[in-house]
């Protein structure tokens, strides 16, 4: 009876290292994805490019925007208590990246120099008008009112977040995708050093 006991006890062990490299590779080879993703937001398929550099500031000169990412705010009226509100938690979402702060640029798109400035929210954006399509096609998305996007460092636009805003899963992904890009940056770096 020892005998057979170590015999169940050997094919278990077996067991618990083959089954999850089998049950891995089955997933690999038949391209089998998850239903769900670990995103918040509405993930931008295909990603578009958009260009910044067409928008203009309504409060000065227009800076550079190339190489910073952008929470952009679409607001086709005035700002009011709502759109404020909402301004408050970007800014707050942008204090909370702590040390990656600087590569994210806070923009309220409005329609033109006509908005209202909006003065009760702390600095740290940027109020720019955008042509009326680009405009349309931030605030509504399949019927639904749109509260924030993320624009990557190249312009494109990656996520949507619509009506009410989930400030916590907004952080989650732009966390992630800052630190996905600071990993790829130091990969390329790193690969072209060794090319040299």
């Amino acid at each position: 009876m020892n005998w057979l006991k170590g015999r169940w006890q050997l094919i278990a062990l077996l067991a618990l290292f083959i089954l999850p490299t089998a049950a891995a590779m089955i997933m690999v080879f038949s391209d089998w994805r998850p239903g769900t993703f670990t995103n918040n937001g509405d993930l931008v398929q295909p990603a578009v490019q958009l260009d910044p550099s067409t928008w203009q500031n309504l409060d000065g000169e227009t800076p550079a925007l190339a190489g910073d990412w952008l929470l952009v705010m679409p607001q086709q009226s005035d700002c009011g208590e709502d759109c404020r509100g909402r301004l408050d938690v970007l800014n707050r979402i942008r204090v909370a990246l702590d040390k990656d702060i600087d590569r994210v640029r806070i923009i309220v798109l409005q329609p033109g120099t006509r908005a209202e400035p909006v003065t009760e929210v702390q600095s740290g954006f940027l109020r720019m008008s955008a042509p009326a399509e680009t405009l349309e096609r931030l605030a509504r998305h399949e019927g639904a009112a749109m509260a924030a996007h993320i624009v990557d460092y190249r312009g494109y636009h990656v996520m949507r977040y619509a009506e009410p805003l989930d400030a916590s899963g907004l952080l989650d992904d732009l966390d992630k995708l800052l630190r996905l890009a600071k990993e790829e940056a130091e990969r390329r770096a790193a690969e072209e050093a060794v090319s040299r």
